[in-house]
């Protein structure tokens, strides 16, 4: 899909947001929409962890939470040099979706509202399969608390294809630079 055919301006920054828990198809759909919108970047939650934060943060929510607000700071930085950046993370926290409202001009907050039963069919990591009974707390919504968003832009079910996702978040954004542009 090209976005200039969309009617998305390029010349501004933005952030689409793209939240939910493992196995919710965050990575999936920021592909795609990586796929739609050329020049877009796209940063994976596990991949900057990877860069960010593996060796000096652990998977409890105060580790979670501190890693979360740097990824909102890093994608700021990046918007505000007019990026489009497409992360996805599970940062299920109203702080920082709250500081991403009040922080990121062009922010868009996706919310994939995904069942566990689903979640664990999926299982692209194993997460859930290899959770042993009694080990520490790790996988955010079964043994570490989330906080679900309040207010998302878009809520996005797995009763949606990708393609349809993509599709809501594009017109989503078009309708956002109208109503601001």
């Amino acid at each position: 899909m090209d976005s200039t055919q969309e009617g998305l301006s390029m010349d501004q920054g933005r952030v689409i947001w793209l939240t939910g828990l493992s196995g919710a198809g965050k990575t999936t759909l920021a592909k795609a929409l990586q796929q739609a919108l050329p020049g877009s970047l796209l940063l994976d939650g596990d991949a900057l962890r990877s860069v960010l934060g593996s060796s000096q943060t652990g998977f409890d929510r105060e580790s979670r939470l501190a890693l979360a607000l740097t990824y909102a700071r890093l994608c700021k930085l990046l918007a505000d040099q007019g990026a489009t950046v497409i992360t996805a993370t599970i940062s299920l926290f109203h702080a920082v979706h709250a500081w991403n409202r009040e922080n990121i001009h062009n922010y868009l907050e996706i919310f994939l509202d995904v069942p566990e039963n689903i979640r664990r069919q999926r299982d692209p990591k194993g997460l859930y399969a290899t959770q042993p009974q009694n080990s520490k707390p790790s996988i955010a919504g079964i043994d570490v608390a989330v906080e679900f968003p309040l207010q998302p832009d878009i809520c996005i079910t797995h009763h949606v294809s990708v393609q349809d996702a993509c599709s809501l978040v594009l017109k989503k954004l078009t309708e956002c630079e109208r109503r601001d542009g």
